[in-house]
This record gives structure tokens, C-alpha cells and sequence, in this order.
């Protein structure tokens, strides 16, 4: 049996199948933020756009593996990440840079990047009782803890 396609059918075919390649491409990169956090100087702009004042603009930095499979601890992590809108089962397996400001004596943002593009972060209060809230998480335009 053969199809016989004219170039109207032809032109249909290929005009759905470039929308589904452009509709998967935006399913993986799901997750991913176009925001750009390549230098010091962008991290710390984007923090003070979520409202956060840093001690300094001192950082450290450490480099993880996002393990293939989430044990509880991760997907507690993870359930996190996704009231920013962030989700990093989209990068089990990738290797992920963490970089960790003080806001005060007691409290740090993370931020967690992949190619130098956010992909997840927290706000995380020191102290031993202390929480953690969603990079984006707020409560009536202020963090508590």
C-alpha cells in the first residue's frame, strides 16, 4: 500500500512534525532557567532580586553529583524545588555547582546551577532547629525562620 502525498499533505506533515520537535525540546529543558549565572557579580544581582540583602559578596563553591535515583531525603529536596519551579530530577545523573552566600551570621542562600544557568536553590537558617524555605518561597514579602 502506498500514500500518496501531495504537496499541501506534505507541507501539513512537516509543519507537525517541526512542532513536535519544538514542543519536546521545550519539555526537556523544562526545569531549566534562562537565567544566567555565570559571574559573581549576576548571582549576586539575582539574589537581591528575590528581596535578599547579603552580608557580603563572598561565596563558597562545591561541585555534586544529582544522584540517578532520589532517595527520600532528595525528593523531600526536590518537592522544595518545585514551589520555585525548578525540578532537578531533570538532571539525575549530571554534575551540578552549588554556590552558597551568607545572608546574616545564621542564614545562607544556595544556588544551584548546571552550565551556568539556575536550576534550583534555598534559603537555609543555620541554626540546628533552623528551616528551609524555596528560593522563591516568600512569606507576605518576608522569609521567617
Amino acid at each position: 500500500m502506498y500514500v500518496l502525498l501531495t504537496k499541501k499533505r506534505l507541507a501539513v506533515v512537516l509543519a507537525a512534525v517541526v512542532l513536535a520537535l519544538v514542543l519536546v525540546g521545550q519539555f526537556l529543558s523544562a526545569g531549566a532557567s534562562q537565567t544566567d549565572l555565570s559571574t559573581n557579580e549576576k548571582r549576586v544581582q539575582y539574589i537581591n532580586t528575590l528581596g535578599i540583602k547579603l552580608q557580603s559578596d563572598d561565596f563558597t563553591q562545591k561541585q555534586v553529583v544529582i544522584p540517578q535515583t532520589f532517595n527520600k531525603v532528595y525528593d523531600n529536596y526536590n518537592n522544595l524545588q518545585l514551589k520555585s519551579g525548578f525540578n532537578l530530577k531533570n538532571y539525575c545523573g549530571k554534575q551540578v555547582t552549588i554556590f552558597t552566600y551568607n545572608i546574616d551570621s545564621q542564614t545562607v542562600v544556595n544556588l544551584i546551577t548546571f552550565n551556568n544557568k539556575l536550576i534550583g536553590g534555598d534559603v537555609a537558617s543555620l541554626k540546628i532547629d533552623g528551616q528551609m524555605t524555596a528560593l522563591k518561597e516568600n512569606t507576605n514579602g518576608k522569609r521567617t525562620f
